[in-house]
């Protein structure tokens, strides 16, 4: 389940990161905007560049992209991962209908062992 909540939270974060370049369209250079930090903080600062975005592209790797080319590579990454989600939840729920059809069997023979074992002819026996 966390594995499940982990791509839900990089999806709103990449849908967050999406709407940010579409953002640019609109905006200024030298526009003053707050520049996130991390932990929900951040510090005033001015837009350099509306058609450059830096982005992460893993192992402490960033690239520089256009505006444009940003907004594809972060559409690819969120389909990306809203489908590595559905996977893991089709994964999940057979896993738990699985689990269900041990538990059925485990109860059956739970059953089966208390009735010889309470049956007739057993008193007294443990």
């Amino acid at each position: 389940m966390q594995q499940l909540s982990l791509t839900q939270m990089t999806a709103e974060g990449l849908e967050r990161a999406l709407l940010a370049v579409e953002a640019l369209a609109e905006a200024q250079v030298g526009q003053e905007i707050l520049v996130p930090i991390g932990s929900g903080s951040f510090i005033h600062g001015n837009l350099a560049s509306k058609e450059k975005v830096v982005l992460n592209v893993g192992a402490g790797v960033s690239i520089e992209k256009t505006a444009a080319e940003a907004k594809d590579i972060l559409t690819v990454r969120k389909a990306e991962v809203l489908e590595g989600s559905k996977k893991l939840n089709e994964v999940l729920t057979k896993i738990d209908q699985e689990m269900q059809k041990i538990q059925a069997v485990m109860q059956q023979f739970e059953e089966s062992a208390n009735s010889h074992q309470h049956g007739p002819g057993c008193e007294g026996v443990v």
